[in-house]
Order: structure tokens, then sequence, then C-alpha cells
């Protein structure tokens, strides 16, 4: 029988995973006191060129420049730190390159034996323009190029957004250009262009972009608008509470210009507004608390057939609270109009570990579990059932500062809303870089 095509993509992934976790590290054995020379190598001759591509090793230079750690970094991502410490000092330019690839595989459940994998890039450059201003651009884009999602969720069919990272359908594209400005002694921030407005609003420090699913790494019920014209602005009324609000074309596109919205035809504007709260208690231990609000002015058809629904509103809070150093918890809630949306009510609830392995610190357990909650002229338009349920756990594990690997499983209970469907498991991996 000829074997799947996604089926011998995972397995070339894990066994790259356990060549990489097995072979000893360079930093380890300077650790105890070995010099490059002295080292022991076990790695079998065929392996040691591959390896040494994503392994750490000392930089011998006879003049190391200050700022630039050489310490257990190849010769060429070496040059590259020193590469970008200098056009930061000079000319006031930082840039950053990430590399992602993942593969998610249905193991029960619909679609089940099928999988997906997709690799996606992204270069961003902020310039510094003049005191307290800066122009940030980034260009991302992905393996598949056609119409979103292309991910492992319409294989699902689930309501729920299982890869956050599916959307990415764009060989490559502009997803960001717009100007930052700070004032009034930092306190004020305003941002005006093409506007990720996700890294602004509904953002939480434990429930993050470590989940593969979108469904935990933002409120379901948010109406998020990525990469499109917009404007936005921050105030800090002191060090712990803030004000923000903003507005985007809600009909944008995040691969297009946002010109042919924005500007033309009718104008739709989502309009957003979050306060946020800091807290810090006596253990040095900090909390974070947002109240979200929004208001959509575009027409939207309703489930029950009776025309259409415009100018919906909506709240939200997304929590994050330190535990210990090593522990934090989140939580999520949000509710929209159900008559119009998949969900009426969304929440979500978990945390993460850090160093589940003393000899590992710098690793990360993480588990959450989010629910979608459907509307009964959803439920009745398309014979649904009240839920939908996902539950997620994944592990990184940090190989370096610049390359980590993570492995995630995701379990659906009634995957599409459909009580007929059986229950979904999930597994995943992801191969990520960050230079």
């Amino acid at each position: 029988m000829t074997m799947n095509r996604d089926v011998r993509t995972l397995r070339i992934m894990y066994v790259i995973i356990l060549l990489t976790l097995f072979v000893p590290r360079t930093q380890a054995y300077t650790e105890q006191g070995y010099t490059e020379e002295q080292k022991p190598d076990t790695k079998p001759d065929f392996l040691k060129d591959f390896i040494s591509t994503f392994r750490p090793r000392i930089k011998q230079s006879p003049a190391d420049e200050p700022g630039v750690e050489t310490d257990a970094l190849p010769n060429w991502l070496w040059s590259w730190k020193y590469f970008k410490k200098q056009m930061a000092e000079q000319h006031g330019t930082s840039i950053d390159i990430l590399l992602d690839d993942h593969h998610q595989h249905i193991l029960n459940g619909p679609g089940s034996r099928k999988g997906r994998n997709i690799f996606w890039w992204n270069l961003t450059i902020k310039q510094k323009l003049w005191e307290d201003g800066k122009l940030i651009f980034k260009a991302r884009g992905s393996n598949t190029d056609g119409n979103p999602p292309n991910g492992i969720t319409p294989l699902v069919g689930s309501r729920l957004n299982l890869d956050w990272a599916a959307y990415e359908t764009e060989l490559g594209y502009i997803a960001n250009l717009y100007i930052e400005q700070k004032l009034m002694n930092d306190k004020l921030l305003v941002a005006v262009g093409k506007i990720t407005f996700p890294s602004y609003f509904d953002e939480n420090k434990v429930a993050g972009w470590d989940f593969f699913s979108h469904s935990l790494a933002r409120n379901q019920v948010f109406i998020h608008k990525y990469h499109t014209v917009g404007a936005l602005g921050r105030y800090d009324l002191s060090d712990k509470i803030y004000v923000q609000a903003g507005i985007t074309d809600v009909q944008g596109i995040r691969s297009e210009t946002g010109l042919n919205t924005t500007f033309h035809g009718e104008d739709y504007f989502l309009t957003m507004a979050e306060m946020g709260i800091k807290t810090i208690n006596s253990k040095g231990l900090e909390g974070n608390y947002r109240f979200d609000a929004w208001y959509d002015p575009q027409p939207l058809a309703r489930h029950d057939g009776k025309g259409f629904e415009r100018d919906t509103t909506g709240f939200g809070v997304s929590f994050d609270q330190a535990m210990t150093e090593k522990t934090g918890a989140f939580f999520r809630y949000g509710w929209d109009d159900g008559r119009v949306r998949k969900f009426s009510n969304y929440w979500s609830l978990g945390g993460t570990l850090k160093g589940p392995n003393p000899a590992r610190e710098k690793d990360v357990l993480g588990f959450g579990i989010g629910q979608g909650i459907t509307h009964q002229d959803y439920r009745r338009a398309n014979n649904a059932t009240h839920t939908e349920t996902i539950f997620e756990a994944y592990y990184k594990i940090h190989m370096t500062d610049w390359y980590s690997i993570t492995l995630d499983i995701q379990t659906l209970l009634n995957p599409g809303t459909n009580s007929h469907n059986d229950t979904s498991v999930i597994p995943g991996i992801r191969l990520k870089m960050l230079f």
C-alpha cells in the first residue's frame, strides 16, 4: 500500500526531532569544562554537516564585538546578529525573520487519516523615523496559494479555528505598513496605516501563539481583523491602567492594500475599545486584566432568514496571571450577537508551566480548553449542537534561543457543532526559527 504523503511528512519531522534531541549539545559540553576541540562527538559522520546547521557551537573570533553574543552560535548566525546590531546602531533599523513549518494530522473524527502541512515566513523591519516615531513594515507568505483557510480546519469541518496560520494562503504579500508614534512623554501611542489589530487588542501573556489553535490564542467572538487599514490610540492613565480605541476597515482583506474597500463603495469601520489593568502582588507576580467592547456597522444575514441585522455589538475579557515564577494562568470570555454570528458566547481557560523538566528550564508545557456556544437561531438553521469544545496541550522544546520544536495535540467534542461526528483527535508538530 502506498503511504499517504502527509503521513510520510509527519514521520520525517519526528525523526528530525529525535535526532536533534539525542545529539549532544556543544554548549552543554562547554559548560562542563570541555573545549571545542575536547568535547566528545558521538554523531554519525553522515549527520555531522546536517546537524551543525542547527546546533549551536562556539564562534571563534579574535576580537568579539561588544553587545554581540558569540557563545553557542553557528558562524552564519553570528554574522547575521552582528549585521542586525550594526543596522540598529547606525541606521535605527531592526530586522527579524521568522520561519514556521508545522503539520497536523487527523487520527480520529471527520477527515480521519488526512493531514495538512503549512510553511510560512515573516519579515519584520522597524525603521526609526524621528524622536519616538517609527515605520513598521511586515511582509509574509506561505507555501500555498489559494482561498483560505488551508489548514486542518476545513478537513474537520470545525466552527473553531484549529490552526491560526491556515489563512496564510498567499505566496507573498505586504501584511503591515504603518507609522507608530509616542507622544506626551510616552503616555500616548498613536498608530496609523495597515495594522494587525489583534497585536493591540485581546492580547494575553499566557495564551498566545504557542497554541496551534486560534481558538485559544484569541477570543473567538471578537471580530479580529488582520492587516487592514485603520488607526488606533492608546493612553496610559497611570503605570497600571490604560485605555485604547481603534477603527479599521471591516471589509478589508489581509493580503490586499485595503484601498479598494476603505475608500470606495460602502465604508464600514469596525470600532474597538479596551481598558487594561496591570497588577503586581506582594510576591512580584504580574497580572493583566483587559476589558474589550466592539461595534460592527455592516449588515449581516440573520440565521433565522428574516433579513439582515446591522450595528451589532459585543464585549469580552482577557485575563492572565502569573501564579508562580514558572506558572501562569489565563481566562477569556466573549459575547456577540448570536443571531448573525456562529457563536453567541465563547470562553477559554488554561495555563503554562516553564521548565517542567529541571534539566530543561526553558521548555514550556501548555494546556487550554475553549468552548463556543451557539445561538438558538443558529442551531435551528443548521441542526447544530449547543456547543463545540476544544482541548489542547503542547510541549515547546527550547533547542536554542532561535530554534524551537513544539509537539501538540488537540481533541474536539462535537466537531462542526454536529452531534453525529466522532470526537476529533489531532496531533501536530511545529518547527520554528526566529533570526
